[in-house]
């Protein structure tokens, strides 16, 4: 991330902190979307046990490039300078994908994504470096091939990605460009015992920084083999410690301290104080579905769709705004449903910290052993 990038974050969370202090303390709604999150599709090709993507009998419809086009440039119109995270399923398997991220460069919208690693061939590095990303997320699930392909339902996987963010780097330095590569895990019971050795992968594959979340109960599968059980929690102690240790001691970890401390209530179902309260989710969230719905959190109903209307009429509409009066009294604030990886959840101090880490890869220290 370029010093200009740094000012323009910093400046824009500020702007954001502003205009929520005025809606929470005087009722002003003059908010905007912050964190914008576009799913071009549900499809993926893998089969993660957390994860329902894969299993659902028939998908959505998809929008358009020509759509998506004119959605985002309404979300830009309402949001200002902004910046886009592509989610999916596997955003790659959205056929025109990247011709979306061209034009996203083409319009000077920031832009970045997380992807499961599976398409990173040399021709789609190419593309996405051309395009200028602000970051580019991976996730990993395991230090070990065993691990991690069991946890990602892929034999291979794990050499596929090790191989695709040798040619994220080497590209990225060939066109001296300065986007992030972040490794992105989900905590689970079969990969516990891995995270401190995941942090020296993700240090030695070139990453910039590993960010780590605790599963969410959303499948059978979570609830009845990847959720920590009673007598898990004196490895997760030791594995929590090991890794605060390490990020004191400069090792590339984004996850904030306080969330790595709170991965035992996480796992008891006990509710997380977050640093900041209350919810503000519904202050600065959107999420673009691949059909155009729009939500600002996956617990609360679609408040609008984009081929429908404009993102300005969706945000200041009369749904929006019942919908943000809810959200910042809700009842689940804090609960494992969100309080351990929900990003709204974060100080302007917390970004900060995270932010630091997205430069260039220096040396640093391996996780404690």
């Amino acid at each position: 991330m370029t010093p200009v990038q740094l000012l323009r974050l910093g400046s824009r969370r500020v702007e954001q902190h502003l205009r929520e202090a005025a809606y929470l303390r005087l009722g002003i709604d003059a908010t905007r979307p912050l964190a914008i999150r576009a799913h071009p599709t549900e499809r993926c090709n893998y089969r993660c046990g957390s994860c329902a993507c894969w299993r659902l009998p028939e998908y959505p419809a998809e929008m358009t490039l020509s759509q998506w086009c004119s959605a985002l440039a309404g979300v830009a119109e309402l949001a200002g300078r902004c910046t886009v995270q592509f989610a999916g399923g596997e955003p790659l398997l959205f056929g025109p994908f990247l011709d979306l991220v061209d034009w996203c460069r083409d319009q000077g919208l920031a832009w970045g994504m997380i992807t499961n690693g599976s398409a990173l061939n040399a021709r789609t590095v190419a593309r996405l470096v051309a395009a200028r990303p602000l970051n580019i997320d991976v996730s990993v699930d395991g230090a070990s091939s065993a691990v991690h392909d069991a946890s990602r339902g892929m034999p291979g996987s794990l050499l596929h990605i090790r191989r695709g963010l040798q040619r994220l780097r080497e590209r990225r330095e060939a066109e001296g460009a300065r986007f992030a590569i972040r490794v992105k895990t989900t905590v689970h019971r079969r990969n516990l015992h891995e995270l401190p050795a995941l942090v020296d992968w993700a240090r030695e594959a070139g990453a910039n920084s590993i960010d780590f979340s605790p599963v969410r109960p959303w499948t059978a599968e979570v609830r009845d083999d990847l959720w920590l059980r009673p007598e898990d929690e004196p490895r997760l102690a030791e594995v929590v410690a090991r890794l605060r240790a390490a990020r004191r001691a400069g090792a590339p970890i984004e996850t904030e301290d306080e969330r790595l401390a709170s991965w035992p209530q996480h796992f008891r179902g006990q509710t997380i104080a977050p640093p900041l309260s209350p919810c503000r989710v519904g202050l600065r969230d959107l999420h673009i579905l691949s059909n155009g719905d729009v939500r600002m959190c996956w617990e609360y109903p679609v408040v609008g769709n984009l081929t429908k209307a404009t993102a300005r009429e969706i945000w200041r509409g009369e749904t929006a705004r019942a919908q943000r009066r809810a959200m910042v009294n809700c009842a689940d604030f804090g609960s494992p449903k969100c309080a351990s990886s929900c990003l709204s959840h974060r100080s302007l101090a917390q970004d900060w910290q995270r932010v630091r880490l997205w430069q260039p890869v220096r040396e640093l220290p391996l996780a404690p052993r």
